[in-house]
């Protein structure tokens, strides 16, 4: 018996109105699904958004994916991750990986199918895109993410924070993602530019908590969930927004 088919399905960033047709369709056709967890304790959003949305009863596995930066502590998690995958998909069942937003913008599910793929070469793979943090926020906001001939850099904040005044001179429109921790140290930086510029946080975008501000100043002291992003857009001169 061959091995079956491991799908990568992104539903959406939170609102279950956002999973699209064709996960919904593919997720009601599949018994087992790979379910990341930073911690085995922790509850999955990404299974939370699907039960909301699908009536199936499915077998989960749960795949323990720490967030931390300490590279070799990944690699054994991602190895073992893949194994359990390997194992479950030898019994010639396909199995889909869930995870919020897209699978391909700061996604597990890209290092899990790299180490997937070295364990089975040849593993029959297919990528579901999901709506994304990014998109929905702008949305949410009723902000453009781009226009005309403008730039956009997208960026995780706790990796590149160092080199954002930099990014700042080079790019019209900035997404920080995973910013919840950073707003007082963006808004402190934004203050010291020379140009103008407005920026937006969104935290929780798509569920029932969520909440966005273009006052950061007013969240200094807070704390601010994991899931929040920060848009920075450059205003040009004579330009209100």
């Amino acid at each position: 018996m061959g091995y079956g088919k491991l799908w990568g399905i992104g539903v959406g960033p939170g609102d279950p109105e956002l999973l699209t047709l064709k996960a919904k369709r593919v997720l009601e056709q599949l018994d087992i699904l790979l379910v990341p967890r930073s911690r085995l304790e922790t509850r999955s959003l990404a299974l939370s958004i699907i039960r909301d949305s699908l009536d199936k009863d499915w077998h989960t596995i749960d795949l323990v994916l720490p967030m931390t930066r300490e590279r070799t502590e990944l690699q054994q998690h991602w190895r073992q991750a893949a194994l359990t995958v390997q194992e479950t998909l030898a019994s010639g069942q396909d199995a889909a990986f869930i995870t919020l937003g897209d699978p391909t913008l700061y996604s597990t599910f890209t290092y899990l199918l790299k180490e997937a793929r070295g364990l089975v070469p040849g593993l029959e793979t297919e990528i579901i895109p999901g709506v994304s943090s990014v998109t929905a926020i702008t949305a949410w906001l009723q902000q453009p993410l781009v226009e005309n001939q403008e730039s956009l850099l997208i960026m995780p904040a706790q990796e590149k924070f160092t080199y954002l005044e930099n990014h700042l001179q080079e790019f019209d429109n900035v997404m920080i993602m995973k910013a919840g921790r950073y707003a007082g140290r963006i808004s402190e930086l934004l203050d010291r530019q020379p140009g103008r510029y407005q920026a937006f946080l969104a935290s929780r975008c798509g569920f029932a908590d969520g909440l966005f501000t273009d006052d950061l100043n007013s969240l200094q002291g807070q704390e601010i969930d994991y899931l929040s992003s920060v848009l920075i857009k450059k205003i040009s001169e004579g330009e209100t927004r």
